[in-house]
């Protein structure tokens, strides 16, 4: 049942998954479940804009993350949904909905939303013009003609370069170098991603710190789910591993999904609509 040491993890259908997290759920007596966006919640797409969740996925965690959830009203244990995205938090609130007690974690940390409110680390805040340069100075180039198609986005904590869809050898590398140029000079990291290579401040933020933060007060002992498919996701899958309550971590795998999502993970999903047929499994069996 729980999540821990690197390995294979065991492909797993959605309705065992689901009792699975149950298990955990009744041995601590609520759950804490959280799950990436992009790749695992909404398939995949081309464009960042199109990307939705799909609809059986957005009305489980609906339901699970409904008024009252927190004290289990009208289920058989309390519940915490967060998605923790590298979007920003209030986008994916416009692409999924959710209930009135999720919480969206954006930009890897760097700042979330959560009863209506958007909230921006205040040291993120300072780094804003760092981020407003770097993205000038990437547009200029794409103009130029360094790194022909490849796309640029600007997020509240970041800023990419998306090369899918493009059909050129190399492009990933040529989109990483140019990343890596710009972010030195303006003092930020880089990330990469499938198809995409991001900058953002050089903060100690990720998925994993955005976890241990979601776990303080009464959701410490709580059973812990989570769900990635992407580099990103690495840190929330080890920490989950790491907890001393019961836990399930599942990559919701695709053809893409590198292969050090893997060594976290203890159960593998066929993509983001079996992750969303079990999350609307675990609705009925939590209704109980």
């Amino acid at each position: 049942m729980t999540g821990g040491a690197p390995g294979r993890p065991e492909t797993i259908d959605p309705s065992r998954l689901a009792r699975l997290v149950v298990e955990a759920t009744a041995a601590a007596g609520a759950l804490l479940l959280c799950s990436d966006f992009d790749g695992s919640l909404a398939p995949i797409t081309d464009w960042p804009a199109e990307a939705m969740a799909l609809p059986e996925a957005g009305r489980a965690l609906a339901w699970l993350s409904r008024a009252g959830a927190a004290q289990g009203r009208g289920a058989r244990w309390p519940t915490r949904v967060a998605v923790i995205t590298g979007r920003n938090s209030d986008d994916v609130l416009h692409r999924a909905a959710l209930g009135p007690e999720a919480v969206v974690v954006g930009n890897y940390g760097l700042e979330c939303s959560s009863a209506g409110r958007v909230r921006v680390d205040r040291v993120v805040a300072r780094l804003l013009p760092r981020l407003e340069g770097a993205a000038s100075e990437l547009a200029e180039r794409l103009a130029g003609g360094r790194c022909p198609g490849v796309r640029l986005e600007r997020k509240r904590g970041g800023v990419v370069l998306h090369t899918r869809g493009i059909d050129r050898p190399g492009v990933d590398a040529e989109a990483l170098a140019l990343g890596e140029e710009v972010a030195a000079r303006w003092r930020l990291e880089v990330v990469t991603a499938k198809c995409a290579v991001e900058l953002r401040p050089p903060l100690h933020r990720d998925k994993g710190t955005s976890l241990r933060s979601l776990r303080r007060g009464r959701w410490a002992p709580a059973a812990v789910c989570v769900a990635g498919d992407d580099y990103g996701d690495i840190p929330m899958l080890r920490l989950a591993g790491e907890l001393p309550v019961p836990t399930v971590t599942v990559a919701v795998a695709d053809p893409e999904t590198p292969e050090a999502v893997f060594q976290w993970a203890r159960w593998r999903l066929g993509g983001p609509e079996a992750w969303a047929t079990t999350l609307t499994a675990l609705v009925d069996l939590v209704k109980g």
